[in-house]
């Protein structure tokens, strides 16, 4: 059994969102941000046509000009909002106690436990500074690489390994 304690930092975060976007995500969680902007570019794009050159009557132009804000304004949103959440709520992610053994892992912070056996992970990635470990739902355990001693952390990938099957790459 490994037994650690860690804290998430923006750039954990930031790498968590690299490692997501390039590996578990679903196609929409990938392209979200350019499907919004660019459809709702080309959305703005022909309302503004519409108004000053097809059409004198203006309101479908003006439709279509709001619309291609709102998608634009719908795309940049989605992409702040997961930064400004975790900046909300760091301190759900400082001080936290991880524990790894053979029936599978146990995350701990002053208020709750999370004991969740290998079986119930979909799979993990490693990345230069985190390991995630991936849930059924879509989301993530983080756990930074740096929480762990050298040999520590073989010893940990080497279980992660062979208990769930790594994801992509």
């Amino acid at each position: 059994m490994t037994k650690v304690r860690y804290s998430l930092t923006p750039a954990d975060y930031r790498d968590y969102q690299k490692a997501y976007l390039g590996t578990i995500a679903d196609f929409w969680g990938r392209n979200h941000f350019r499907i919004s902007v660019g459809f709702g570019s080309i959305v703005f794009i022909g309302g503004l046509n519409w108004v000053f050159n097809v059409n004198r009557e203006k309101y479908p132009g003006l439709v279509a000009i709001a619309a291609g804000l709102y998608l634009i304004f719908v795309g940049i949103w989605g992409r702040m909002s997961f930064r400004r959440w975790f900046r909300k709520n760091e301190h759900l992610f400082q001080n936290l106690e991880g524990e790894f053994s053979e029936e599978g892992v146990t995350v701990r912070t002053a208020k709750e436990e999370t004991r969740t056996k290998w079986e119930h992970y979909t799979g993990f990635v490693e990345t230069p500074t985190l390991l995630l470990l991936r849930t059924p739902e879509g989301s993530c355990v983080l756990i930074p690489k740096r929480a762990f001693a050298p040999a520590e952390l073989d010893s940990v990938l080497q279980l992660i390994r062979n208990k769930v099957a790594l994801i992509g790459r």
